[in-house]
């Protein structure tokens, strides 16, 4: 027995198809506009990623630098090489030290990156000095602190410790003509004082530039991501001289001296 179909069915039948049509383009439009959020999806998690690894390493260099820390043998496997820039007149002179894990301390890693800013050379020349170094995450997943890793997360880490003189040059220069006895006496003893702040107080700036990535012998790449970490740190700054090896400071939070 044929059956037909009623109009009322066929109008019905109608409907629903195209109830379905408009759900299967709302649902398109909706996984596109999906598709087209997640590359800024996947940005924002990776800056706010690489944001807290930065802070975690800037404080964490900051305390060893301004702590003068010993002991810290792990750094030989994130630091892949140090960079000591000294400027004088129109010369510069630039030291790099590379490492591998095992064959150097984190005494020796901390005392090369702890170079006061305004140095002399043998001769009495004053030199300005900066220092840098490439280093892997020490903080992150663990994926990331591979050695043999290429796509680790680096940066370039710049230290510069300024003695700290909280005075005017006019307010020291108590060798200057036409003062009264007052006034001699005052910037006579600002001249001690800075003298002292100088020896005992430092102003440091750590710099954290990346991602950074070494594209040959002495060739980096820098990002555009860049904090500064500053402090001022109280403490005599020690040098030790080490056979066959460059000079180290070392912060001494606990001494102080007396300048001559």
């Amino acid at each position: 027995m044929k059956t037909t179909r009623k109009p009322a069915d066929r109008r019905e039948a109608a409907f629903t198809m195209v109830e379905i049509a408009i759900s299967i383009a709302v649902v398109a439009f909706a996984l596109v506009a999906i598709i087209g959020v997640l590359p800024t999806g996947f940005q924002i998690q990776r800056e706010n990623r690489e944001d807290t690894i930065i802070n975690q390493e800037g404080m964490l260099w900051l305390e060893a630098i301004r702590s003068g820390a010993r002991g810290m043998d792990y750094l030989t496997n994130h630091v892949v090489f140090i960079r000591q820039i000294q400027r004088w007149g129109g010369q510069t002179r630039t030291n790099t030290y590379r490492y591998r894990a095992g064959y150097a301390s984190g005494i020796e890693i901390v005392g090369l990156l702890t170079q006061p800013k305004y140095v002399q050379d043998g001769q009495g020349n004053w030199m300005t000095s900066r220092a840098q170094a490439l280093v892997r995450a020490i903080s992150g997943s663990a994926i990331g602190k591979s050695l043999t890793n290429e796509f680790a997360f680096t940066y370039l880490l710049e230290v510069e410790a300024v003695p700290y003189n909280p005075f005017a040059p006019a307010e020291t220069n108590w060798q200057s003509g036409g003062l009264d006895q007052v006034e001699w006496v005052v910037r006579s003893n600002n001249w001690v004082v800075a003298r002292n702040l100088e020896r005992n107080a430092w102003a440091l700036r750590l710099t954290l530039s990346w991602p950074a990535e070494e594209l040959g012998r002495d060739r980096l790449r820098v990002g555009r991501g860049r904090r500064v970490f500053r402090v001022l740190n109280s403490g005599w700054m020690q040098r030790d001289e080490l056979p066959d090896a460059p000079p180290l400071h070392l912060m001494q939070p606990s001494e102080f001296r007396r300048a001559k």
